[in-house]
């Protein structure tokens, strides 16, 4: 009955996971494996599986050097083939081990190709009904894609964990994870992929819908198919090439919604949305296995309200239907038309033909139980297996025993039990003594852990007061350098007071620096703090420093308010914005971007300067690194700016964090947390 829905919202959850990503260094396909993946795409759509993956392997002979991209989505096709076509457990767990083969190393490189490898490979397991293990690389998947893949990208990988917990008959299960899908999905606003999450969420409401309807709940699922179908009506206009497609879905989720009615009791709405389901799949070339699924519960609904003569004309059709070409019902809808034949004859007291469709019922339903079995128990069936044989070995040992006689037995059986109170008392012993060690240790530590901490109090402190006094002779030393060099002097002692200059500059900002160091959550002060105007502030400080260099600092920003700490916010934005001047060559544009999500906001900074070798990436956020090098103009660094932001930010429950590509520029993000906020575009 939902056989339709289910396999293309598993099919659109690769679409959409396989799309390309910005970040890869390896991305997208060369113009002639874009044209072999198309006639692939072709050949299957005509039902020439078979043929696609033949002309693919020829095709791919010609290529001179296959990308890593080009070589997982041969395989992903053999997989497809193998899994869903073909039903191969053995050559689809091939191709899904070949995938991860090639992706090792790379897993962070290509992240959705992975996570889907990880699928792939969970889904080979289950055809072997390995199902504990199946679950395993399900949930590998699921939490890599979480952790690595927007939300927009992983909606897919939680969908198929809230399909296995279907299967498994674990319908409340499935519907936190179909719910959590469709949630990941709302935050999709790609257009290539608006039919892939337009069609796959309409499709979570159509199947939220159904493991309500199979708990008892019906007035739940009518309330989850009507979204389902408001979905479907909401924008038809944007996919007129899907027409067809979309009516067929249409027609499925109005059949089930008259599935619940008539559990609910409405027989009237019921019978208008069977028909119209039955009207809309009954077309030619429609989806009419779905069409006789909507039939059987019509008849249904006529056995309720006693309309024999219209159940047993929609009988003898579904009879034809079922058993022809065209449709050939699976077993699972045999066994409900099955059912509604035995209850229908028994309603007339034709008892022979009810007993022979009940026998019929029982024995599929009998058969479909068995196959089902080990899903729902989870290798069940291997752990009795274990357990017998243990059984059978321990009952062969106890003949044994009683053959040796019972006094030897009793003789062993309390030696043992001597024993092993004795290495119970015994290790009782040593573990008092051992804790009592241990503790000793701990208050040491302890004691050594204070006096410790209280001396970096009293060193930060000093240094605090030390590096606070500095400040006022430094600036006074800029005042004057810069009345100075208003004076009538000679080159030479220009060029001294631009020293001197340079110097106390420098100077005082590594003293700001050093006034922030160890900065920490607990005795940092807070207030509302409006982010926009403060960034804002700070690049119209710091556009003198661009200026000299001819460079454009470009900001783009949203008015949006946190509790934080300004004075130590501005400087990590100080920092970040005067590291991107100072390593940007001249004339070179530097971004700056706010981004609000629904729990924090995101300040993006993007240069095209010089990069961060990748040997340095990892000493970058330590406390005097000695990875700081000279700005694009020979500024010099002091290697502690990027470490106090550190602080800062976490001290703040954000997060820092860069990618950088060495000669093309760098990209510093820092991420801070919305509490109590207040929000507008800008």
């Amino acid at each position: 009955m939902h056989k339709f829905l289910l396999g293309v919202a598993i099919t659109l959850c690769f679409l959409s996971c396989s799309k390309n990503k910005p970040h890869q260094t390896d991305t997208g396909f060369s113009d002639q494996v874009k044209e072999i993946l198309k006639k692939v795409d072709t050949m299957n759509r005509h039902g020439q599986g078979k043929q696609a993956l033949l002309y693919m392997d020829s095709a791919y002979l010609n290529l001179k050097k296959p990308s890593v991209k080009e070589l997982f989505q041969r395989f992903n096709a053999k997989f497809d083939y193998y899994h869903d076509y073909n039903e191969n457990g053995v050559l689809a767990n091939l191709y899904a081990d070949s995938m991860l083969i090639i992706l090792k190393g790379r897993e962070h490189i290509f992240k959705s190709e992975y996570a889907n490898a990880l699928f792939a490979k969970g889904d080979a397991i289950l055809m072997s009904k390995n199902y504990n293990m199946a679950f395993n690389f399900y949930y590998k998947g699921q939490r890599f894609a979480a952790k690595n893949l927007e939300p927009c990208l992983s909606y897919g990988y939680t969908y198929r964990l809230g399909f296995l917990r279907y299967k498994q008959e674990r319908y409340l299960d499935a519907i936190y994870f179909f719910k959590q899908a469709f949630k990941e999905g709302d935050q999709c606003d790609d257009n290539k992929t608006l039919y892939d999450i337009y069609f796959s969420r309409h499709s979570y409401l159509n199947i939220i819908g159904i493991c309500f309807e199979r708990i008892g709940r019906p007035d739940s699922a009518i309330h989850y198919y009507r979204k389902s179908l408001q979905f479907l009506n909401q924008h038809p206009q944007q996919l007129p090439s899907k027409k067809e497609f979309t009516l067929r879905a249409t027609g499925v989720v109005y059949g089930n919604l008259g599935g619940a009615y008539l559990k609910a009791g409405q027989f009237g709405l019921a019978e208008q949305s069977l028909k119209r389901s039955i009207a809309i799949n009954g077309q030619s070339k429609f989806y009419k296995l779905d069409a006789l699924t909507a039939k059987i519960k019509l008849g249904y609904l006529y056995l309720k309200i006693n309309h024999l003569k219209e159940a047993s004309a929609l009988i003898d059709t579904m009879q034809l239907e079922a058993e022809s070409p065209e449709i050939a019902a699976p077993i699972d809808v045999k066994l409900r038309l099955y059912k509604l034949e035995w209850q229908y004859f028994n309603k007339i007291k034709n008892i022979p033909q009810a007993y022979e469709y009940l026998q019929l019922y029982y024995n599929v339903r009998d058969s479909i139980e068995q196959k089902t079995l080990g899903l729902k128990a989870s290798d069940i069936d291997m752990s009795f297996k274990n357990n017998e044989q243990e059984y059978q070995l321990n009952t062969l040992n106890q003949e044994k025993d009683v053959q040796g006689g019972y006094l030897a037995a009793s003789v062993v059986t309390l030696l043992i039990v001597i024993l092993t109170v004795f290495i119970l008392w015994y290790k009782k012993r040593e573990l008092k003594a051992l804790n009592i060690q241990i503790t000793e240790k701990n208050t040491s530590m302890q004691n050594v852990l204070t006096a410790l901490e209280q001396s970096q109090r009293e060193n930060t402190r000093m240094m605090q007061i030390v590096a606070h006094d500095l400040r006022s002779p430094l600036a006074a030393a800029i005042s004057i350098t810069g009345l100075l060099k208003h004076a009538d002097l000679t080159e030479d002692e220009h060029k001294m007071l631009d020293l001197l200059e340079t110097s106390s500059v420098q100077s005082l900002d590594m003293i700001s620096d050093l006034l922030n160091i160890n900065t920490n959550s607990a005795n940092m002060k807070t207030e509302m703090v409006e982010l926009n105007s403060l960034v804002a502030y700070c690049i119209s400080l710091l556009q003198f420093k661009a200026q000299e260099k001819a460079q454009n600092l470009i900001f783009t920003g949203v008015k949006v308010t946190i509790k934080a700490n300004g004075g130590k916010i501005w400087r990590v934005v100080s920092n970040l914005i005067v590291n991107a001047i100072k390593f940007s060559p001249i004339g070179a544009d530097i971004e700056i971007l706010m981004i609000k999500s629904d729990h924090a906001v995101l300040i993006k900074i993007s240069d095209k300067g010089i990069g961060i070798p990748i040997d340095h990436r990892e000493k970058i956020f330590d406390m005097f690194t000695d990875t700081k090098r000279e700005g694009t103009s020979g500024e010099h660094s002091f290697g502690i700016g990027l470490a106090i932001s550190k602080q800062i930010v976490e001290a703040h429950h954000g997060d820092i964090w860069f990618e950088s590509k060495v000669d093309e520029g760098s990209i510093f993000y820092v991420s801070l947390p919305l509490d109590d906020h207040a929000y507008t575009n800008a």
